[in-house]
């Protein structure tokens, strides 16, 4: 027997709500919740009701109070008002006392998290918390917070914190520990939707420490103590569909931070990023990235410049990929120095594994991955026209390309397994191309006498020629340790630096004697043998 079906249009369906039952509260205050449910009383039809309490059950774990929230609808039997229902909200409130301990992967890194907290304080949302991560780097960060809703409202939120940080820059050769107080506020950003204001105060006490005896006199110059006061305000509108792998959508952040109100650190800094996602036939996705910073000292005091802990960098996972972490940009003795100026764009497209396409919950989680990236830092010390920025911003832009596979690590970080092709690079560049050719016993070696070889030549102002002179090498060697001795306007510092290099060379010409000796050793036997068999 077949039956008739009819589609029912639920926006022509007449629907009020009458009545909104709030179970399960007990340290929540009544006034906060009130103010929550007042849009639901609005709905008029069936569509618009069932969009209204979907919305208020998003509010209300929105609110800092609830851990889980479920929705009850039934019809009114004692209103006077045809078609009139009761909203009834079933809540579970947070626990007085919560923490935790997990492990987070990033930056090529891990690190063990702890967390204990005081949800609900008051009965209005607030927060009481302390957290605490270690890395397996020795990286830690610490902090002590309180956020509270203002007006009554979970979206606009005020918080204060003081925290301290340590951070070891292997990519750069120092070892930053930072004291401060933050104090923020976030509130929405008008009629768009999904976007919000961020407004912060920073006071931090910074100190920077060489990482070992043989950082760059470039890195050491900018260590000691230094106190930096700033305010910083954020626009983030974020409308992606996934935040992992999205489909859909777009994000785009901006900030702008005014550095010198009080201490020593004056600048003015600015920064951005945008992400645009579009579905593509055969369930494939296109993204276009673009990011984009500078920073200008507040004031120009002779020869003022930017510290290294407060510049922009270049290179990595992030931005640029085929070049190591920090890799793109100006070195000094292998130390990543960064620069005042920077951009990166990158074009991707990520695509079903093959013959799997529709398997919709595997594409979810793991996708094929081509991209092409590009991107430059500089600096803008010698820059004094439109003219010579343009060629600073192009002239030396990197570029790169691949193809891997990329995994979504439930659905709060990605990783990605590529191979990238370096196209574009400069001299003084450190990709993972290079990496991947350069043997243990060159990394010894370097380690050991704290550069490379190429900055070895660069001290002593030689070429790879001058490395097959060995007299040459030598009297230029003298001449530069004799010119950098201290009663001659030299120092201690530049004297050991100068016999490094010397060191680092000598290194080199050993393990590049050592084939030639072999063959050569090898060349004679064979000779000998060919003698004796005639």
């Amino acid at each position: 027997m077949a039956t008739n079906s009819k589609m029912v249009n639920l926006d022509r369906v007449p629907a009020y709500c009458a009545h909104v039952n709030v179970n399960g509260i007990q340290r929540t205050k009544e006034d906060y919740v009130r103010q929550q449910i007042t849009t639901i009383f609005s709905s008029n039809t069936f569509e618009s009701l069932l969009i209204n309490v979907e919305q208020l059950r998003t509010r209300l774990l929105q609110m800092g109070c609830f851990r889980d929230v479920t929705v009850l609808i039934d019809k009114t039997h004692d209103s006077k008002v045809e078609n009139s229902y009761d909203i009834t909200y079933v809540t579970q409130e947070q626990k007085p006392i919560s923490g935790g301990m997990n492990t987070a992967v990033g930056q090529n890194e891990g690190s063990l998290c702890t967390n204990f907290s005081l949800p609900n304080l008051f009965g209005r949302g607030e927060k009481l918390g302390v957290d605490y991560s270690y890395s397996n780097r020795g990286n830690t960060e610490g902090r002590v917070f309180y956020s509270t809703p203002t007006k009554l409202d979970p979206n606009k939120q005020f918080s204060i914190s003081v925290f301290r940080t340590y951070f070891d820059n292997t990519w750069s050769s120092f070892k930053q520990d930072d004291h401060g107080i933050n104090i923020s506020y976030n509130i929405p950003l008008g009629i768009v939707p999904n976007a919000v204001h961020n407004f912060t105060w920073e006071g931090v006490w910074r100190s920077l420490l060489a990482a070992n005896s043989a950082t760059s006199l470039d890195v050491r110059k900018d260590a000691g103590h230094s106190l930096k006061s700033s305010l910083k305000y954020t626009a983030t509108i974020d409308s992606r569909d996934h935040p992992v792998i999205p489909q859909r959508g777009s994000y785009s952040q901006s900030s702008l931070e005014l550095a010198g109100l009080g201490g020593d650190s004056q600048f003015v800094k600015w920064s951005t990023q945008h992400q645009i996602n579009l579905p593509l036939p055969l369930k494939s996705i296109f993204q276009w990235c673009f990011s984009a910073g500078a920073i200008w000292p507040l004031f120009q005091r002779g020869n003022q410049t930017i510290k290294i802990n407060d510049r922009f960098f270049l290179g990595g996972p992030l931005n640029v990929r085929g070049f190591d972490h920090h890799g793109a940009g100006p070195h000094s003795e292998g130390a990543a120095l960064g620069g005042d100026c920077y951009w990166a764009t990158g074009l991707h497209l990520y695509t079903p594994l093959p013959f799997l396409y529709h398997r919709e919950n595997l594409m979810s989680y793991v996708r094929l991955h081509y991209f092409l990236n590009a991107g430059n830092v500089f600096n803008t010390q010698s820059v004094h026209s439109t003219q010579s920025l343009y060629s600073q911003i192009t002239n030396a832009t990197r570029l790169s390309c691949g193809l891997g596979v990329v995994l979504n690590l439930m659905n709060v970080a990605r990783l990605e397994l590529n191979y990238t092709l370096p196209l574009w690079t400069q001299v003084h560049d450190r990709t993972t191309a290079q990496s991947g050719k350069i043997s243990e016993k060159t990394v010894q070696t370097d380690r050991v006498c704290g550069m490379t070889l190429q900055e070895a030549k660069q001290i002593l102002n030689l070429t790879d020629d001058d490395l097959n002179d060995s007299e040459k090498l030598n009297k230029q060697y003298e001449r530069l340790f004799y010119l950098s001795d201290k009663t001659k306007g030299g120092s201690f510092y530049l004297q050991s630096k100068i016999c490094r290099a010397k060191e680092r060379i000598d290194e080199e010409l050993k393990v590049s004697s050592s084939p030639t000796k072999n063959s050569q050793r090898k060349k004679q036997t064979e000779d000998l043998n060919d003698t004796n068999t005639h």
